[in-house]
């Protein structure tokens, strides 16, 4: 993990961050950090922000913005687009592979069906294969047998 790249950028390296005053936005929309990058803890997957010592979970978080609005400007931006991620009320059902792929990458509530019982309300899917979903309490259900409806989250 030496390399960061985005589309159409040449790789720009962790080191190369190290420095740069920026916003972190994580899952829990409340953890919105400002603040200098110190450095990357490649051993406990977690990102360092001065000048007081914050360490942020890599997985946590969604969004890394360069600037200097500070934390208070941050979160009024972030609530003007919506006040809150929230799933979406309107829900689709799940046929084809990146389907199930972006409701584990967002880690989307998704129901599961067998014809018309409501086997989970609000789950998610730890992994898929072609024929099988795993959620991620270890239950194994059957593509074939059953119905998945994701929600998107909105924000």
């Amino acid at each position: 993990m030496s390399q960061v790249t985005g589309e159409g950028e040449l790789p720009m390296r962790y080191e190369d961050w190290i420095g740069q005053e920026v916003i972190v936005y994580c899952q829990n929309q409340d953890d919105i950090y400002s603040g200098t990058i110190e450095g990357w803890d490649k051993a406990a997957n977690k990102l360092l922000l001065g000048p007081r010592p914050i360490a942020v979970p890599l997985d946590d978080i969604i969004k890394i913005q360069p600037g200097s609005r500070g934390r208070r400007s941050a979160r009024r931006v972030m609530k003007t687009k919506t006040e809150k991620a929230a799933p979406h009320s309107v829900g689709y059902v799940m046929k084809n592979r990146v389907q199930f792929d972006n409701a584990i990458y967002f880690k989307s509530p998704v129901a599961v069906w067998k014809d018309d019982q409501l086997l989970h309300y609000q789950t998610t899917i730890h992994q898929h294969t072609e024929h099988e979903v795993i959620l991620v309490t270890g239950e194994k259900y059957s593509k074939h047998n059953h119905i998945f409806v994701v929600r998107s989250i909105r924000g």
